[in-house]
Order: structure tokens, then C-alpha cells, then sequence
């Protein structure tokens, strides 16, 4: 089994939102969140537009706990515009995709940018 990686250095951490952010908005929109928040994939998809804020709070699906994220004003302004320019309602839900599409978008983006082993878990290590 391979064992996934996280993003450690700032520098490949931007590049990673960058990449992601200019290809696909929503994969940047996840990994950003993903990272700031240390939320589980299974968490972030099932997020509602109506469920995020610059505060928001979120129970956890595996432990049950309740988890307060803070963004910072030019985070929260990301989102927002990813928000928008997908024309977004408050009941649909932030990210319309499976985290298989997601786990295979950010393997092969990362071992385009020469990061291995980049999974949706590498989120979680970069965030802790």
C-alpha cells in the first residue's frame, strides 16, 4: 500500500491551488478548504452552499464532533467567488462531485507538479 503524503512546503502548497484553481475552480475550491479546515473528503462533500461561511460549524461524520472553521477574509472571498461563478444556490450542495474523481484528480495533478503520492487525504496531513 502506498502511503499518502502531505503538502508540507507553502510554496508547493500554492502551486498545487494555483494548478487546480486555473484547471478546475471546484478542485481548487476542495483542496483549499480541505486544507485550511483538515476536513475529511466524505465531510467537505456533502456540504451545502448554506452550510459554509467565513465561520462555520461542522460535525464531523467519523467522530461526531463539532468542528468551528474559521477562514481568513481573502479565503472566505475565494470561496465566495467559486460560489458565484458557478451560480450556486443555498441548497445545492459546494462541491457536485465523488471523491474517487477528486482522490484521481489531485494523484495525477500531483505527480504532474513532481509530488508524490497526493491523495484527498494529503489535505488532512497538510492542514495537521
Amino acid at each position: 500500500m502506498k502511503k499518502v503524503q502531505g503538502i508540507y512546503d507553502d510554496d508547493d502548497q500554492l502551486m498545487m491551488l494555483a494548478t487546480l484553481t486555473d484547471n478546475k475552480p471546484m478542485m481548487g475550491a476542495i483542496f483549499y478548504l480541505g486544507v485550511v479546515s483538515g476536513l475529511r473528503i466524505g465531510d467537505l462533500l456533502t456540504l451545502q452552499v448554506r452550510d459554509v461561511g467565513q465561520r462555520f460549524v461542522v460535525t464531523e461524520s467519523k467522530t461526531k464532533k463539532r468542528k468551528l472553521i474559521r477562514l481568513c477574509d481573502m479565503g472566505w472571498s475565494y470561496l465566495e467567488n467559486y460560489i458565484f461563478f458557478e451560480d450556486l444556490k443555498p441548497d445545492d450542495l459546494l462541491f457536485k462531485t465523488t471523491r474517487q474523481t477528486v482522490h484521481k484528480y489531485f494523484s495525477v495533478l500531483g505527480q504532474d507538479l513532481g509530488l508524490e503520492s497526493i491523495g484527498t487525504h494529503s489535505m488532512r496531513y497538510s492542514y495537521g
